[in-house]
Parts: C-alpha cells; structure tokens; sequence
C-alpha cells in the first residue's frame, strides 16, 4: 500500500501511545521516517497477502545502559539486514517490527525502502516492552530455538563502531546484542530472528501497524480540539482510566543487573520504569502495573512521552490502560521473562 506523509505521523503518534514510555520518541520516529520517504517508500503487506512459508526477520535497536550518546545513522538500519542476509540459510522476503513506541512502530521501514524488502504488517508486540526478549514472538519458551541475529552502529570518529552477527540461543543471543551496544556507546540497530511467517503470525499482532496508524488518526483529530480532550478519548476508547494532569518533581536512576531502573515522582503519582513505564503509584496505592500500559502525555501539546523525556518540572497527563484493552505479543505472556523483571525491579508483576 502506498503509505503518504500524514499516514506515517498517524502511525508514529499511535506508535507513541501504545509505546508505554518506551520504544523511542514521537520525534525520533517522525525525524526516521521523514529521512525514509527523501530515499524512496517503504511497501507495507499485511501476513494475509504474503506467503506463509517465506522467511521474515524483526527489526529494532537494543539500548544499553549507561550509553554516552545513540550513534545510529540510518545506514546502520540497513546494514544490520544485510550482514543477517549475509548468513542466512534461505531467503529472506520481509522484516517486521517487534513492538510498539514512537521509533518502534516503523522499525524497518527505512530498510524497506533501501532494500525492497517488504515490511509485514505484524509487530511482535501491541506495546511497548521493557525486555528485549518480550519482543521475540514467544520464541524464548521454544528451548531449541537458535536465534540469528545482526547488528551495527555507533561512533566511528571514536573508533566505536560495532558489527557483528550471532547466532546462539535466545537469551545468550540477546546478551551479546546487548554488549555490542554498550561498546558502541548505546544503542545499535538489529535484525534477528528470522521465522516463517506462519510462525509469526502464531506470536505477533496481524495488521498491529495499522490499528496504530488509525489510533494515532483518531487522537489527533481530538487533539485538534484539546489536549484534555483528545486523552479524554483515547481513555474511554481503551477503557482506561484518565488521573489528570500533574509535574515531574524528581527523576532517580539507579541499576540493578546490568539494567537501568528510573524511578519518577510526580507528586502525588510515582512511576517505576526500565525502558517502558512498569508501575505507577498514589500515595503508596498501586494503580496500574505491567503488562497494563501507563502513559504519560505532554500537557501542553499532548504529545505522548518516553522515559527519557520526563525532565523535571514537565507538567505531564498521566493515564492507564488495562492489559485486557490492549492486544498482547506471545512474549509478553512468557511468564518466566514477567518473574525475570519482578526480580529486577523488586515489585510483583504477575497477574
């Protein structure tokens, strides 16, 4: 299908909304999608009308905590698919993305365009997720599963740029992804885990890009209206609850495994984050937690915000959406990687 301008500012502002906090900015989606339509346009296919015996690999970028700067240039996107290719036994016919946030939804978009691979329209997951592994189709309760995976990015005028590829067991795998892009400063672009589509279809959200390209429709057309009332709507639609607006106060960081924790206090709101919004709080009493999605909307132009854009003194709308309203991926049902983060983080998660 032929996606225009507008079509790719709806599905970065759903993107956004359904990131949780995580998954990249609504900027950094809109800036890499722009950089896309100047060297071409990506084709979106929905799994119906590709075939069922083709392989198709996900994209994304794995952070690293404790990363100085992202040195992802687009090229690193396309690179990434080709060293995969490089090593793939069998052809590879389409890439997807592996979840929700403003960056996340187009993963593989600009490779699409560079490339001519199609891009399937069956996200790993409905949300955001703050474990990588979460966006890998339920692949990690498959224990004879060996994941490929291809990565590159970084600086090289500091002589950190990083390829490499992998091929190894999911969570080895995925360690390893991890460390190259903490060598790499922060971040790096990645394909990996190259399946059938049948298989994907079984753990992924079949025409998940476009429902977040008509919610982020939807929402900005109330938007045009008002900030209140388009979280208004998008509440009511999800069967959400709105709490208001409120000011970040406070921001603490701090690390446990390897894995950066945020604490953010917004009186009288506290939220407990690692790369996507987990739990949030009032006065002591717990009022949503993963896999529910907590969302924090910019309440002067209703932008929806990540993480790392809660400065202090931000004046954000806060609200949630029930885990029910909300079309899950197999991995963040793996209830072994849900006891993985509760040991994290220090908090129960489990329903």
């Amino acid at each position: 299908m032929h996606i225009s301008e507008t079509w790719l500012e709806d599905t970065v502002w759903g993107g956004g909304l359904l990131g949780g906090g995580g998954g990249g900015s609504v900027a950094d989606g809109l800036s890499l999608g722009r950089t896309t339509f100047q060297g071409g346009r990506p084709a979106l296919v929905h799994p119906e009308n590709h075939p069922a015996d083709c392989l198709i690999a996900a994209c994304t970028v794995s952070r690293a905590p404790l990363g100085r700067a992202h040195h992802i240039k687009p090229g690193d996107h396309v690179r990434s698919v080709e060293l995969l290719r490089e090593h793939l036994i069998g052809e590879l016919t389409g890439l997807f993305p592996e979840g929700m946030g403003g960056r996340a939804v187009i993963d593989g978009w600009y490779q699409s365009a560079v490339l001519g691979l199609p891009v399937i329209d069956l996200p790993a997951d409905g949300r955001g997720h703050p474990l990588d592994l979460q966006g890998s189709l339920g692949l990690t309760m498959q224990t004879d599963f060996i994941s490929w995976q291809a990565c590159a990015g970084g600086d090289r005028d500091r002589g950190e740029y990083v390829e490499m590829y992998v091929s190894a067991s999911l969570p080895v795998a995925d360690k390893l992804t991890r460390r190259a892009a903490a060598q790499a400063g922060g971040a790096v672009c990645v394909s990996r885990n190259p399946v059938l589509l049948s298989r994907a279809v079984d753990g992924g959200i079949p025409g998940g890009i476009r429902k977040a390209q008509e919610l982020g429709k939807n929402y900005r057309m109330h938007l045009a209206t008002s900030v209140e009332t388009a979280a208004t709507w998008f509440t009511e639609q999800m069967e959400g609850q709105y709490w208001g607006e409120t000011q970040v106060l406070d921001y603490r960081t701090s690390y446990s495994l390897g894995m950066e924790i945020n604490m953010i206090d917004c009186a009288p709101y506290r939220m407990l984050g690692m790369g996507t919004f987990l739990t949030l709080e009032r006065d002591g009493e717990l009022l949503a937690k993963f896999t529910d999605l907590i969302v924090a909307l910019d309440a002067l132009n209703g932008m929806p915000l990540t993480m790392d854009e809660l400065s202090k003194g931000r004046r954000v709308l806060l609200l949630t959406i029930p885990a029910k309203s909300l079309e899950l991926g197999a991995g963040c049902k793996d209830l072994e990687l849900l006891h993985s983060l509760e040991e994290l983080i220090g908090r129960p998660l489990s329903p």
